[in-house]
Order: structure tokens, then sequence, then C-alpha cells
């Protein structure tokens, strides 16, 4: 499995709300994300010049100024990007805040995939009975990238890994999946035996991934 949609994989971020595209999903013309209440711009920038990417799009970012804001706003500039918050107020981006190093003594202790009304949880446990909750879209990559997110979360990476494919295969009558991640410029790759559940086979093998950092 490779990457998604490019609005899939953009909802995928935690503290994305919501995703427009301008023109044809391939080759937009622009995207403007929203972000949650209390999302800081800066610290989501480079995640999202990591999905553009990952879809092959140019790494650039408008922030170009502007009192007035709907929720889906055209862009004038091709293959850019608008950072709007929950107010539909641009906000400023702050200096960078310095790379904590990934978490390697905590076991991954448990991974959910729950369905309510407020959509689909992924949910993810240390041994240390750390938790972290994130929202998922409805395709199978997207709450295989929630998995991620979840996960690397409680490793504490700098930056949110994307998934560049997700593999599923029988070896010698052993469910194994194996995943690699592009996570801070670098690929990252992981692999767990499917014991318990897929999504905690996922979680494990990210984990992997993220402790060879």
């Amino acid at each position: 499995m490779g990457v998604g949609t490019l609005r899939d994989d953009l909802l995928s971020l935690p503290g994305v709300e919501q995703a427009e595209i301008d023109g044809d999903s391939v080759t937009p013309a622009g995207v403007r994300v929203r972000l949650s209440p209390g999302v800081d711009p800066a610290a989501i920038g480079e995640d999202i010049r990591r999905v553009l990417s990952l879809h092959g799009l140019r790494q650039e970012i408008d922030a170009a100024p502007g009192p007035e804001r709907s929720d889906v706003v055209s862009s004038s500039e091709p293959e850019t990007v608008e950072l709007l918050d929950s107010d539909d107020e641009l906000r400023e981006r702050e200096p960078e805040v310095p790379e904590t190093p990934a978490r390697t003594d905590e076991d991954l202790y448990w991974v959910s995939v729950t369905e309510g009304r407020d959509g689909i949880m992924v949910t993810a446990a240390s041994r240390s009975d750390e938790v972290t909750v994130f929202t998922a879209g409805f395709s199978e990559h997207a709450i295989d990238q929630a998995v991620v997110s979840a996960v690397a979360k409680l490793a504490l990476t700098p930056s949110v890994p994307l998934i560049c494919s997700l593999d599923e295969r029988d070896l010698a009558g052993t469910l194994v999946v194996t995943v690699v991640l592009e996570e801070s410029g670098r690929r990252l790759a992981g692999s767990a035996v499917v014991e318990g559940g897929r999504a905690y086979a996922v979680g494990r093998a990210v984990w992997t991934a993220l402790s060879t950092r």
C-alpha cells in the first residue's frame, strides 16, 4: 500500500481539521488547510511539506495576509498551501522547536480502533500507561496513518512520520506486516508479526522503525 489521496494524507496529520483541494487532485492549483484550535502553524508546516513532497508537489506554503477568509478560498498561486486556524484567520508562524530524541525504552502496550458518533478513533498506549488518541478517516490508509501518528507521539518523534509503503505478506505460514516511513527526511522500516490484531501489528512495526532513529 502506498500513499493515499492528497486530501486523505493531509487530514491524517494531527491538528489538520479540514483540507480543500483547488483543481485536479493530482496537479492541484492550490491547497487550503484549516487547523484545529490551538495548533501551531509552524509545527504542522513541515509535515504538510512532506505530504506534498510524497505527492510530487512543490513544497511551498503561502501565508499571505488577509482579514477576511471563508472555508474554501481559491489560491492565486499554483501548487501552494495556505494555513488557516479554526476562526478563518491566518496566524503568524513561530520559530521551530528543537528536536526531541525518540524514546526507545518503552514498549508499545496496545492499539485499538473504535467507531462511534465522532467517527473512527485510534488509541495507542505504552507500558508506562501513556495514552494517545487520534481521529482517522474511513479508508484503510487513513486508519494506518492514524496508528502511525499515535505511536509516533508515544515515541516522542519531532515530526509525524508518513507512510511510504505498508505491506502484509505470509512468510512460511506467518503473517508479517512491514512498514516504510518517511520522517525528517529519512526512510525508516520496521516489521512485526500479526498477533492479536492488524492495528497492533502495524503499531509494533512502526515502533520498531522509529526505534532505529
